[in-house]
């Protein structure tokens, strides 16, 4: 069965570090998940490089990844391939997308690495662009952290298969999965983190 493959999280997760390594291992050899964040990076050193405006180069960068996305996501599902892609799920708009896969008969399996909290979020983001990464503000850092937790537990039965794994550590910590209309968990009660317990009630 053809599958839409999703890695998901709050901003320095370490989505694009560790999320292809948790792919299965016939998909992680095959496909190379589509990161919107390092294309638009990449993009827009390049269109600075042109002397555009830091700005106009973003806003040049925001279109070139949104026009690839679109192309890319359509080739698979008119050829009937699996999709890899990596990002956020805090607005209706992300969910539609994932209703179109499934509706084409996807299976629709998504990986989040979650944080113990919004702080650590912001420091992991904070670090990762003194060095030279990718920034964000602070108003999206919290739009995602919180959007994405609320919206999967508001569309669970879109997903056919969540794994869930805390990443505040220095390596993800598998937690369980979601499956059969079910979470099977892999730690201990008094070990589920509090973004699962707080926010995830209809897996509990």
């Amino acid at each position: 069965m053809h599958g839409l493959y999703i890695i998901a999280g709050p901003n320095g997760a370490g989505k694009s570090t560790a999320g292809a390594d948790l792919l299965p291992q016939s998909i992680r050899e095959s496909y190379i998940p589509f990161d919107g964040d390092k294309l638009k990076m990449m993009k827009q050193k390049e269109f600075r490089s042109k002397t555009v405006s830091y700005k106009e180069a973003g806003r040049l960068a925001d279109h070139y990844v949104h026009e690839e996305f679109d192309k890319q996501y359509k080739r698979a599902l008119l050829a009937k391939d699996h999709f890899v892609y990596e990002g956020h799920f805090s607005d209706e708009a992300s969910w539609n997308l994932i209703r179109r896969f499934r509706d084409a008969g996807y299976f629709i399996d998504m990986i989040f690495l979650g944080l113990v909290s919004l702080q650590l979020s912001s420091d992991r983001v904070f670090n990762r662009a003194i060095r030279g990464g990718h920034n964000v503000p602070p108003l999206d850092i919290e739009k995602n952290y919180f959007g994405n937790l609320i919206m999967i537990n508001k569309y669970i039965d879109l997903i056919d298969q969540l794994t869930l794994l805390d990443a505040s550590g220095n390596k993800p910590l598998y937690i369980g999965q979601w499956y059969n209309g079910k979470m099977h968990f892999n730690v201990t009660a008094e070990s589920i983190p509090t973004w699962v317990s707080s926010y995830f009630k209809h897996l509990i």
